[in-house]
């Protein structure tokens, strides 16, 4: 594990040939997360191509990133109909997209559950974990103990989803441990707003990983067939950098679903009352379209106010 350069230098970039293997490998795999052997491999012949060899490592840590990213885009593709917004009160079933880990886990030690995440003890809840070796955000395999330390703070042992028991940390419980971030899929560009605190994917020259950041600005762009153009502009954490990333890098936090079940509110409202338009034009006026935007900021002005 190690902290992404913050130089300015380019972005890694995974060779074409390299994408096609590691794709038919994720297709031998029925879309789960290849062992950590078959990922260390691969990261070795990659650094030993000759376009690399002396030049670049490539690092175990890109491979999997690569990996968790591919099957969330998959399984998005798969689980979602296009246009939907994903409105599912937490905690969420299975057949909603995760990000990282092969299927989802339910938690291990009771003492996460207490430290004031407000859950039942037998909700499935899915849980990320920040590593004290590089200050990233990873998706949490199993909790595998738990201890109270002379100053009262809970933490547990974590294993991260994709890593062996060599990687596995103590973690403070109620500063490194959460619910798990959202990956946002098109039609939930509105839910993130200026001011959010976001898990967003920063890609340096050597690493790729997901860090804490905040949105300072959102410029939204009309959706094409390509899906969401909006760009937002955000200041990580851990580093102080700024960068304007599009929506696929960015996860949302659990936290703001309400504001797609207001959305969605809304958008059955207006479509009721456009069926009543259109069934009897005059003793129906139509209200000025609200888009989906102006709701969350109307909702997010109100926030600050109060």
């Amino acid at each position: 594990m190690g902290r992404p350069p913050s130089n300015g230098g380019p972005a890694f970039r995974f060779a074409q040939n390299e994408v096609v293997e590691m794709d038919v490998i994720l297709q031998q795999h029925n879309n789960t997360m290849p062992s950590r052997d078959v990922i260390v491999s691969l990261a070795e012949k990659f650094s030993e191509s000759a376009e690399r060899k002396g030049k670049i490592t490539v690092q175990m840590k890109q491979v999997w990133n690569w990996f968790q990213n591919r099957r969330y885009a998959i399984r998005a593709k798969i689980s979602k109909a296009p246009g939907k917004l994903n409105v599912s009160p937490m905690p969420r079933d299975d057949s909603n997209p995760v990000r990282n880990v092969p299927q989802p886990q339910s938690v291990a030690a009771p003492s996460v559950l207490s430290a004031g995440k407000g859950a039942t003890e037998n909700s499935p809840m899915e849980f990320e974990a920040r590593s004290g070796r590089d200050g990233a955000w990873y998706d949490v395999a199993a909790f595998v103990s738990h201890r109270h330390l002379e100053t009262g703070d809970p933490e547990v042992l974590v294993r991260f989803a994709g890593f062996g028991s060599e990687e596995d940390e103590w973690v403070n419980v109620r500063k490194h441990v959460r619910l798990r971030s959202l990956p946002c899929e098109s039609s939930e560009c509105v839910a993130v707003l200026p001011g959010d605190l976001i898990l967003c994917f920063q890609e340096g020259k050597e690493q790729a990983l997901y860090y804490d950041a905040h949105v300072l600005d959102a410029q939204r762009r009309r959706h094409d067939v390509r899906g969401c153009r909006c760009r937002f502009l955000v200041r990580y954490d851990h580093d102080q950098s700024e960068e304007i990333v599009p929506l696929r890098k960015v996860c949302r936090r659990p936290e703001t679903d309400y504001r797609l079940q207001q959305l969605h509110a809304v958008n059955e409202a207006a479509s009721i009352n456009q069926q009543k338009t259109t069934t009897n034009p005059s003793a129906v006026t139509a209200p000025r379209a609200i888009t989906p935007v102006e709701t969350m900021q109307k909702q997010h002005s109100g926030e600050a106010a109060m």
